[in-house]
């Protein structure tokens, strides 16, 4: 007979502290033997469906935010008359998603999963309803930071709930599942959240999401158990929180990400650009080198359960799979924010033309997940099918070298397919290989090993769109300075940077030089894709192909880490 859980053999880092979480009272009756093969979390077929649902509600609703906010910018500017604030409303979300996600990893494992997951969905759901009361554009802008601290919760302990349920096989075929919804709710969010915004007030795009929200805790309460026998008060687990790291890493996250924003989407009270040069900006890059040095410092010397343990930093898999997610992202950022750029300015099409070509990437980064899922569980193999996913990227990095003004109507759709199949294809592998490794080390380090690669990408998406946006301006500004002369050039030239819709109505002697200068802005932002994508074929490549553990291997894991639920399973 096993001995009943305890808070040591469920909490502490140096055990697996997952399956646990999705067992009721060892006292209780058996449930039902399980019928499906990729069930490993000794749940009933119909408990197991309610608590996928449940996970994937959540992500669905995140992602719907994410793009909602995007398509209210416009009239929140105007409701406030501070348009020129409202790109801070994005920022501010992302920050707090980089600050706090590597934070949701050790939590789970401390208080448990269900527990981090609705402290992050509690956080998401005020932060929301704080953005619908919002009395200025710097209440909204603090509610989206609280907001963040949610989201990145809820999609980093979403993605340690489900290697928690799924047999690694499998693990590929629910990202698959995934990333379906998490587009889903993408491709609504916009249309909605506008269709909303027309007909009752932008603040109702936030209200209508709070009942939803409050509903998906309730589900994720009801049908994710916590383990009922945990001898430890909430004070001593509080106490365990690796605070001093978290408060380390979030001011070292914060000080880059925030260098790079004010850089590229700030100016100067006299209506200057910063430069790099200005104090305000290298002051917080050095800030941002010095917290990292103090982070490293706590994490190795004074944590006893750290965040980020750094041993984990010193392992050939998890090194070459958190480079690769952050460049990999970094590459995928850029490409989607300047695609409607391209197609807006060098082409002069409509803004619904140029959403229409992000179609083929977002319908087959669905595709590619499930696909590669699909192979795994057949094959049992991720290495080479990453290294051929990521070489997709790059087909797709080269074809859009061949993008200008006069491209043909082909290309621009043919050259981004292959990038949106390599995309899903290397997060899914990627994702896959870790918790094959980390498994396999047996260390307990599923948890901040998911929140790692989390962060990695966070921070990819922010410095996407930052680094790309920083060569375009200055691409631009250098060559509309040759270009364009006379007594109105500086006001001309700043209106062409900063209001890209007015280049439609200029006329044809500053159109055209506007059009060339972004063409060739562009096409310096398609190489920096094409070294970023070679850079994760060659990261992907040190990646260490090991045989997924199967079921056995983990229902013996389970059994140390928590013998109730391996007999309950059995």
């Amino acid at each position: 007979m096993s001995t009943p859980p305890t808070e040591q053999t469920q909490l502490l880092g140096t055990t697996q502290p997952t399956l646990a979480a999705y067992a009721s009272d060892p006292t209780s009756k058996p449930v039902e033997p399980v019928s499906e093969h990729h069930n490993i979390a000794g749940l009933s077929p119909s408990r197991f469906r309610l608590v996928c649902a449940s996970i994937w509600t959540a992500s669905f609703l995140v992602a719907f935010d994410s793009t909602l906010v995007s398509t209210l910018l416009s009239d929140i500017g105007s409701a406030f008359n501070a348009s020129t604030q409202t790109s801070w409303l994005g920022t501010s979300y992302l920050l707090s998603v980089c600050c706090f996600t590597p934070v949701y990893g050790r939590l789970s494992d401390l208080i448990g999963r269900r527990n981090a997951h609705l402290t992050g969905l509690v956080l998401f759901t005020m932060g929301t309803f704080l953005c619908a009361v919002a009395p200025s554009m710097y209440g909204l802008i603090g509610a989206r930071f609280l907001a963040g601290a949610g989201g990145g919760g809820v999609a980093s302990v979403s993605a340690i709930l489900m290697t928690d349920l799924v047999d690694l096989r499998h693990r590929g075929i629910f990202q698959g599942y995934v990333n379906l919804l998490y587009g889903l709710g993408a491709a609504l969010g916009g249309p909605v959240g506008g269709w909303i915004s027309d007909n009752f007030g932008w603040r109702w795009a936030f209200h209508i999401q709070v009942p939803l929200l409050v509903l998906n805790g309730v589900l994720i309460y009801t049908f994710v158990v916590q383990p009922s026998n945990r001898p430890q008060t909430w004070k001593t687990k509080l106490a365990r929180i690796d605070y001093l790291g978290s408060f380390t890493l979030a001011l070292a996250v914060a000080s880059l990400l925030l260098s790079m924003s004010i850089k590229t989407s700030s100016t100067k009270a006299s209506g200057e650009d910063y430069a790099f040069s200005d104090p305000l900006i290298w002051g917080l890059f050095l800030a941002s080198g010095i917290f990292a040095i103090l982070f490293l410092l706590v994490e190795a010397y004074w944590s006893p359960e750290p965040i980020l343990p750094l041993k984990l930093l010193t392992r050939r898999t998890p090194v070459a799979i958190a480079l690769s997610s952050f460049t990999m992202v970094t590459t995928q950022f850029s490409v989607l924010y300047n695609i409607p750029l391209f197609f807006t300015i060098v082409q002069l099409r409509t803004s619904s033309s140029s959403g229409a070509h992000l179609l083929p990437n977002s319908i087959l980064i669905g595709a590619g997940s499930l696909f590669v899922g699909w192979v795994m569980r057949h094959t049992g193999k991720y290495w080479w099918l990453g290294v051929n996913c990521a070489l997709c990227i790059v087909a797709t990095s080269v074809g859009m070298l061949f993008w200008h003004k006069d491209s043909p109507e082909w290309l621009t759709w043919v050259a981004q397919a292959p990038g949106g199949f390599g995309y899903a294809g290397v997060l899914t592998t990627s994702l896959v290989a870790l918790m094959t490794h980390v498994q396999r080390a047996g260390k307990g380090e599923t948890a901040v090993a998911t929140s790692m690669t989390y962060l990695f990408r966070t921070v990819g998406q922010v410095l996407g769109v930052a680094i790309s946006s920083a060569i375009v301006q200055s691409v631009v500004q250098r060559d509309l300075l040759k270009t364009i002369a006379g007594p109105d050039a500086a006001e001309i030239i700043y209106l062409i940077r900063h209001s890209t819709s007015s280049i439609h109505t200029l006329p044809p002697h500053y159109q055209l030089p506007a059009i060339d200068a972004y063409d060739h802005a562009l096409s310096f932002v398609w190489v920096f894709n094409l070294v970023l994508s070679v850079f994760t074929v060659l990261a992907l490549m040190l990646v260490e192909e090991e045989e997924m553990p199967d079921r056995q291997v983990v229902r013996n894991h389970v059994e140390r880490a928590d013998g109730s639920a391996f007999e309950r399973y059995e």
